[in-house]
């Protein structure tokens, strides 16, 4: 859309292309000798009507740079519409357990990482909107440092608000440039006529305003980013306005000492961070030494994790996973139990829990935590296979049959689904069919050494004493292999 050359009021509706002409407001203006406007140092104003097209070099830049980071995400094979987490980590997203830790550049380079290429164009889309205004009213180094400035704020209130939520995206860097431009337009005396500057500024708090409300309302938006961006930049535009009608070198001075403070300001909040929820480095940690089979190391650094903050999801459903693999069955249905009132559907804590109570011999509540499983998400092979051995433990066998193929039917490379199958198998006296489902089992997961002591047990039920002596030497040779 065209805009006025002498202001950037739209023609006829408000765009920040290009101008080729006057809008009725600045007409009147330049009619008026007594009313001619100075230029501003960014030059959002000339007073030739032919003047040559603006481009916004930094803009431009900084649009080039989130394409370019997120081009090379999907050449590695990152999903173009909904990358995961883990996929976000590893290309800078913003973790508190990271970021708070030995990874602070997270708190930058989070914004130029989105997620999926819709994020990507509305961000990007957003930025050029706000971003070519922006630019020419306070220049390019400083409207880039503004941009920086309102990207860390943002990063850092998502770290205060949510330490343990993986956070990504150039939007609160883009709040802070709403912000910016509200500060500017209202105390920068700009040359602009009142009536362009009411309706620049009333579309702007309209545009900040409903993006809040929206991002409140939806549990996958990061408002407190966008809050934390919106107030830097409403401060930072603020302060600079007074000086934007200055000459240069003045207003290089102010904004010197404007960027100093900001970044004192910056490392302060960010003290204040790392202070109040620091605990959260635990739990980046901790998932190593349980990896590895540390438990007692694992156990104790989310012990007190979940101490410092005893409703953490993150910090709960790991150190339940710990006491898991400890076989501290009474401890894991305790901190699982916890979490789930926390939030009622997470997936990975009822099967845990699930876990937690077969391996003590509890299988109507196993039977009942994989149920519900399985009814949130008809697709979970492993869900089914787990509700298939707690049907078995019940003594349900054909329902455990049922069960394990239809575990086999979505993931025909489920290993334990074939192994569980076997064995109900053998328990209705198929012992064909449990050998078949048996050795099937063993191709798809060779390194099972329990898988061939079962297959000895079958072919010993069913006489076949050469096959049985063959399976168990080979249990035995996996299972020192194994050590």
């Amino acid at each position: 859309m065209a805009s006025c050359a002498r202001c950037g009021r739209e023609l006829p509706t408000f765009s920040f292309g290009e101008a080729s002409r006057l809008c009725s407001d600045c007409k009147k203006v330049a009619d008026s000798p007594k009313e001619a406007a100075p230029r501003l140092a960014s030059q959002v104003i000339l007073s030739d009507e032919k003047r040559a097209p603006y481009r916004p070099p930094f803009t431009v830049a900084i649009i080039g740079l989130n394409v370019l980071v997120f081009a090379a995400m999907v050449a590695t094979g990152v999903p173009i519409a909904e990358p995961n987490s883990s996929h976000l980590l590893k290309w800078g997203a913003d973790y508190g357990p990271y970021a708070l830790g030995a990874q602070p550049w997270r708190i930058l380079t989070s914004n130029y990482v989105h997620i999926g290429i819709v994020h990507l164009a509305v961000n990007m889309w957003s930025l050029w909107m706000v971003g070519r205004l922006s630019e020419r009213i306070f220049g390019g180094w400083t409207y880039l440092l503004v941009y920086t400035a309102s990207g860390i704020a943002g990063s850092l209130a998502s770290l205060l608000w949510h330490p343990t939520g993986v956070s990504a995206g150039a939007s609160g860097a883009i709040f802070g440039m709403v912000g910016a431009l509200i500060g500017a337009l209202y105390l920068g005396k700009l040359p602009f006529p009142k009536p362009v500057l009411q309706g620049l500024l009333k579309n702007l708090v309209m545009v900040a305003a409903i993006n809040l409300i929206y991002g409140a309302s939806s549990s996958a938006i990061d408002n407190s980013a966008h809050v934390g961006g919106l107030l830097s930049g409403l401060a930072l535009g603020a302060v600079l306005a007074p000086q934007l009608m200055e000459p240069r070198e003045q207003r290089r001075a102010h904004e010197r000492i404007i960027f100093v403070t900001a970044a004192l300001l910056l490392l302060g909040f960010g003290s204040y961070v790392k202070k109040k929820n620091g605990y959260v480095v635990a739990l980046g940690s901790a998932g190593q030494p349980v990896g590895k089979g540390q438990l007692d190391e694992a156990i104790s650094r989310l012990t007190a994790a979940v101490a410092r903050n005893p409703k953490n999801k993150s910090a709960l459903g790991l150190l339940g996973s710990a006491y898991l693999q400890k076989k501290n069955y009474p401890h894991a249905e305790n901190v699982l139990t916890r979490l789930l009132q926390l939030d009622p559907d997470n997936m990975p804590a009822k099967y845990n829990l699930g876990l937690t109570y077969e391996a003590m011999g509890r299988y109507e509540d196993a039977h009942r935590a994989f149920a519900e499983l399985v009814q949130q998400d008809p697709t979970d092979d492993d869900a089914l296979m787990m509700l298939g051995t707690s049907l078995d433990g019940l003594g349900r066998e054909q329902e455990a049959v049922d069960a394990y193929q239809k575990a086999i039917a979505l993931n025909p490379r489920n290993a334990e689904a074939f192994r569980g199958l076997g064995l109900a198998q053998m328990k209705l006296n198929q012992p064909g069919a449990a050998v078949a489902s048996l050795q099937q089992s063993a191709r798809l997961d060779p390194e099972n050494p329990e898988t061939q002591k079962d297959l000895g047990d079958v072919y010993t039920a069913m006489g076949n004493s050469a096959g049985a002596q063959v399976a168990f030497r080979k249990s035995e040779e996996l299972k020192k292999a194994a050590k």
